[in-house]
C-alpha cells in the first residue's frame, strides 16, 4: 500500500480481510500506526546522516521525474537491468552510508574497526597500558595504541569515552586535538561522540593542544571542541566520572539529551516522537545496569506511549 504499486485485487483482498472481523480491522489499524512510527523514527534518526540526506534527495528527484503513479494505476514499466542496476547502486550506496553511520548506531562505525580495544553496549575495559598510564574504556568505546619501540606512549580514541591515569609523557588524540597530562600523576576523561570531543580534568593538570594553541585544564574544568568553537568551563567532576562507579546522573538535563546518552548503555534504540519534550529537564541518577527502570520513569514522567520494537527499540511518543 505504501509503495504506491498496489493492484485492485489485492486492495479488495485487503478490504475482505479487514471485515473478517474486529480483530482483522483493529490489526490492520495497528499496523497502520506502527508504519507512520518507523518512518518518523527512521527519519528522526537519520537526520545528521549526510550522506543518507543525499541518497534520499537523489530518489526524490528520480520520482519526480518519473511521475507519481495513483494507488490503482498501472505501475510504470522500466527495463529489469535498468532496475537491477539502480538497486545495487542504491543498495551500495546505502550500505557505505550504514558503515560509516550505523543506523539507530546499532553496530560498530568502519573507523572503529581499526581500534587495538573496543568495547560492545554496556562493557567497560581497563587497560594497563604501562606501569604508570591506565585507561579504563566505557560502554561503544574504541581506542588504537600508539607506541614507540614498542612501549606505548599514548592511545587514539577512536569514538567513545575514556578515563585515563597517566604521568606526563602519556597522551591521547581525540578528533583534532591532542590531551597530554602535565603532573606526574593525572586523571582526566576524555569523550568524542560524532566528532565532538569533550576534556575534563579531574586530578593534576591537563595540556589540550588544538590549532596551533595549547589550553591548561586544572581540576573541574571541562574544554569542548569539534563541530563548534572550542569551549572551557567549570563542571561538577564527581557526576562527570560516575559512569565509573556504574551510574548515570543527569541534573536539570534535557529529556533528548537523556535518551541520547541511555542510548550508549542499552541495547537497541531509544526514539523520542514528541518534540515539545526535548528540552524538559530531568534530574535523576540511574544504574547502568538495570535502564531499563530509567526508560519506565520517564515513560511515566512525561505520560509517554511505548511501542516496543524487534531489536530493542523503543518508540517514545
Amino acid at each position: 500500500m505504501a509503495s504506491g504499486n498496489v493492484r485492485p485485487q489485492d486492495a479488495r483482498g485487503l478490504e475482505r480481510w479487514c471485515a473478517q472481523s474486529d480483530a482483522h480491522a483493529a490489526a490492520f489499524r495497528s499496523a497502520q500506526v506502527l508504519w507512520r512510527q518507523l518512518g518518523a523514527a527512521a527519519q528522526q534518526a537519520g537526520a545528521s546522516d549526510v550522506e543518507l540526506a543525499a541518497i534520499r534527495r537523489a530518489a526524490a528527484a528520480r520520482k519526480g521525474k518519473a511521475g507519481r503513479t495513483g494507488l490503482f494505476s498501472s505501475p510504470a514499466r522500466t527495463s529489469r537491468r535498468a532496475f537491477l542496476g539502480g538497486a545495487i547502486a542504491a543498495s551500495a550506496a546505502a550500505a557505505g552510508v550504514a558503515l560509516v553511520y550505523p543506523p539507530l548506531a546499532l553496530w560498530p562505525s568502519i573507523a572503529s574497526w581499526n581500534a587495538d580495544y573496543r568495547t560492545g553496549v554496556g562493557e567497560q575495559l581497563q587497560l594497563a597500558l604501562t606501569s604508570d598510564a591506565a585507561v579504563q574504556l566505557n560502554t561503544r568505546s574504541s581506542v588504537a595504541v600508539r607506541a614507540e619501540a614498542g612501549v606505548p606512549v599514548g592511545v587514539e580514541l577512536i569514538d567513545g569515552e575514556i578515563a585515563v591515569s597517566a604521568g606526563p609523557k602519556f597522551a591521547v588524540s581525540a578528533g583534532q586535538g591532542m590531551i597530554a597530562s602535565q603532573s606526574p600523576s593525572s586523571r582526566f576523561e576524555v569523550r568524542n561522540l560524532g566528532g565532538n570531543v569533550c576534556v575534563t580534568c579531574l586530578e593534576g593538570r591537563v595540556n589540550v593542544a588544538l590549532a596551533g594553541a595549547t589550553q591548561t585544564l586544572r581540576v573541574d574544568q571541562q574544554m569542548a571542541y569539534g563541530n563548534a568553537a572550542p569551549v572551557v568551563s567549570e563542571v561538577d567532576t564527581q557526576s562527570q566520572s560516575d559512569w565509573q562507579h556504574g551510574v548515570l546522573s543527569f541534573r536539570q538535563t534535557a529529556l533528548s539529551q537523556v535518551i541520547s546518552e541511555i542510548n550508549r548503555y542499552r541495547p537497541g534504540r531509544l526514539v523520542l516522537m514528541a518534540s515539545s519534550l526535548e528540552q524538559k529537564p530531568v534530574s535523576g541518577r540511574f544504574r547502568i545496569d538495570d535502564l531499563d527502570k530509567a526508560v519506565a520513569q520517564i515513560q511515566r514522567l512525561f505520560r509517554l506511549d511505548a511501542t516496543t520494537l524487534p531489536g530493542g527499540v523503543v518508540v517514545l511518543a
